[in-house]
């Protein structure tokens, strides 16, 4: 499945009045303003990569959130940049941009780097925290400057997570991590 195809592909799982597509040029500056506004790296903003959450339609549209895939060499790819709204947060449009773009991966490992007290939301999705050296290495260069950035700006730790496809054989990997460790993942 191409990375553009799987935008609309959870839409059954959608809260009411929702709608995922791709992100255009004319999405940039809402990128740029929830990134700053949320002290994400501004870097690599390719408005193609983008998935786009709103509501409503037109010039009546609201961007509720955003979030990307970028590629991480040949046989990787990193979910990044993922942003709600705050008034949206906990209402699913998180866990709907998450899932389309795990869909966007297909079998592709997905990495990622997050806050460790968003990392629940991440294992929900099939994300396991995963040392350093699991991590191709522009993510692990990645990591060693964010955990520097992180620890002034938010005082919290930061930790890298994967997800490896969609598979069967992930999705059974997956489900034996989840057995073996009570059901939450690792």
């Amino acid at each position: 499945m191409g990375l553009r195809q799987a935008a609309s592909i959870h839409a059954a799982q959608l809260p009411p009045d929702l709608r995922l597509r791709p992100g255009v040029p004319a999405d940039r500056p809402a990128f740029i303003r929830g990134i700053l506004r949320e002290k994400l790296n501004p870097l690599a903003l390719d408005p193609a990569r983008f998935t786009v959450a709103e509501r409503g339609r037109g010039e009546n549209a609201h961007v509720l959130g955003f979030g990307q895939i970028k590629p991480l060499g040949q046989q990787a790819l990193e979910l990044s940049t993922l942003i709600v709204d705050e008034s949206e947060r906990g209402k699913g449009v998180g866990s709907a941009l998450i899932a389309s773009l795990a869909a966007q991966a297909g079998d592709t490992p997905l990495y990622l780097t997050t806050l460790a007290t968003t990392a629940a939301l991440y294992k929900r999705h099939g994300f396991e925290e995963i040392a350093r050296g699991e991590a191709p290495p522009l993510l692990q260069l990645e990591y060693l400057i964010g955990l520097g950035v992180a620890w002034l700006v938010t005082r919290q730790r930061l930790v890298l997570m994967r997800r490896l496809g969609n598979s069967a054989a992930a999705q059974q990997q997956r489900g034996e991590q989840a057995a073996g460790s009570g059901g939450e993942g690792r």
